[in-house]
């Protein structure tokens, strides 16, 4: 899990993963509401999840994950906001591990259905493939337009 300590670094692997991202980077990247979203996973981790991945003692990726109820009814799901690993680091377990750690904490915060998107534009078709490795299934198609 997140350490106060490590919001600075999380913080720039956060804006390394924007500006990677083809379909995030048109957007502004605003630290102190990411830094406030780690901040807000110390104090109210039922709701906020962030987990780092170590190296060596290096953060080398991350989680950051929510729960809440969906909007028709009482049952708790959870969905990734952003999972992010260094690029030296990808196609390894990082990923996996850090997926089993969301999945690990979603269980532990009453959470029934978790989620993990594809959004960012990067590696898609790997990404996608890993995640149906750990036993994901297409659930949804998103679409995006930018005005």
């Amino acid at each position: 899990m997140l350490e106060r300590d490590d919001i600075p670094t999380v913080l720039l692997k956060g804006r390394a993963m924007h500006e990677e991202s083809p379909v995030f980077n048109p957007s502004k990247y605003d630290d102190k509401k990411v830094e406030a979203l780690l901040i807000q996973s110390l104090e109210d981790n039922y709701n906020v999840c962030v987990v780092v991945a170590e190296d060596d003692g290096q953060i080398v990726g991350g989680i950051i994950a929510m729960a809440f109820e969906e909007f028709y009814g009482p049952e708790r799901t959870s969905a990734d906001l952003a999972l992010f690993i260094d690029k030296d680091k990808r196609g390894g377990l990082t990923a996996a591990r850090l997926i089993k750690a969301y999945e690990a904490w979603a269980k532990l915060v009453d959470v029934s259905t978790v989620t993990l998107g594809v959004s960012t534009g990067i590696h898609p078709l790997r990404t996608s493939a890993l995640y149906k490795k750990l036993g994901y299934g297409d659930a949804a198609y998103s679409y995006r337009k930018r005005i």
